[in-house]
């Protein structure tokens, strides 16, 4: 789906970017990205192409793949938590005969957020993130006529 967006903040290759909810009620791409306001979203978007705070932007959102990135980025790290602390306490309570319990659980948690930290690179990687494809010169920001509906 591509929707305008207009830059709020610039942050080296990534950009914070502002979309108006009630122009892309139909898109639903931004999903778990957004961030609630009352009348827009904004979310991280990855910018190639030198974007600069103010710009009206055409934004890609990968809506098709958004579920690949929650997963990467939410399930995995669960995944390892609930893994590690089972392996941590088993071996702990071989090892030394006493309750695991505490151990597991801090293997767990700092194994959790090694894999948030994968989970979001893995994600940037895959190009799970809405990317900036280009810069327009706009009044308000949301979801383009000639473009909705279509996905790149």
């Amino acid at each position: 789906m591509i929707c305008r967006a207009k830059v709020v903040e610039k942050n080296g290759s990534h950009a914070l970017v502002r979309v108006a909810r009630v122009n892309c009620a139909e898109c639903g791409g931004c999903g778990l990205l957004a961030r609630d306001r009352e009348h827009t979203m904004e979310f991280d978007a990855v910018d190639r192409i030198g974007a600069r705070e103010g710009d009206e932007v055409l934004l890609k959102v990968p809506s098709r793949r958004l579920t690949l990135s929650y997963l990467a980025v939410f399930g995995l790290p669960l995944l390892v938590m609930a893994a590690t602390f089972f392996a941590a306490a088993a071996v702990y309570g071989a090892v030394s005969g006493g309750d695991g319990t505490a151990v597991g659980i801090l293997v767990a948690v700092a194994s959790a957020l090694l894999a948030l930290y994968g989970g979001v690179k893995l994600a940037d990687r895959m190009g799970l993130s809405p990317v900036i494809v280009e810069v327009i010169a706009a009044e308000d920001a949301g979801c383009d006529d000639e473009y909705k509906g279509k996905v790149l």
